[in-house]
């Protein structure tokens, strides 16, 4: 089990890291939002970029998690793509500021690419995994798998970063209140075709 403090640190890194960006943030700043000394962070992590990085493959921990459970209720690879869509914009919803962090500011340096390029993959095979049985199934048909399911992330994450970005952050509960439009809207996107 995790020590207690790291999520502490992790919670106050989001805030500091959401406000200043990668760059401006001073683990002062992060310390000082914890309620840790500066010590207490550097005993759990070598630098600000470890941290991040920490943060990172946390937030795509807790989203994949999140969306297996909501995966291991449904039967069918249909059902079972929908509670994905449902699953994922509920958690970028509900985690805005991660959201931002994860889909902004991971693209950084070399390392921190790597790292979350890996976390990613994780989490695109196993979108590409509930294709690919519904293809197996006969429900979905596709040519490419792999690229379906970074279309779908993609999809899926942007029509909530955008609505982030288009309304004041004091306004989480209007984002709450769209998240079934935008759940609407890319289930139909992935689901039906455009073209009549």
């Amino acid at each position: 089990m995790r020590h207690e403090k790291v999520e502490v640190i992790f919670q106050a890194a989001v805030e500091v890291f959401a406000e200043s960006g990668f760059d401006q943030a001073k683990m002062d700043e992060i310390a000082q939002a914890a309620g840790v000394a500066k010590g207490t962070i550097y005993y759990h992590f070598k630098s600000k970029e470890e941290l991040f990085v920490g943060l990172m493959n946390e937030g795509m921990e807790k989203l994949s998690d999140c969306v297996r459970r909501g995966i291991a209720l449904k039967k069918s690879p249909s059902e079972q793509l929908e509670a994905l869509l449902h699953a994922h914009i509920l958690f970028f919803v509900k985690n805005g500021k991660l959201a931002k962090l994860l889909l902004n500011e991971a693209f950084g340096t070399k390392e921190r690419q790597r790292q979350f390029r890996t976390k990613i993959r994780e989490y695109l095979n196993l979108i590409e995994s509930v294709l690919q049985q519904g293809i197996e199934q006969g429900e979905f048909q596709m040519a490419h798998p792999r690229e379906m399911a970074s279309a779908i992330f993609g999809a899926a994450s942007v029509v909530v970063l955008q609505k982030i970005y288009s309304l004041e952050e004091n306004q989480s509960e209007e984002i709450e209140a769209t998240a079934p439009t935008m759940i609407e809207s890319v289930q139909q996107l992935v689901f039906h075709p455009l073209i009549k």
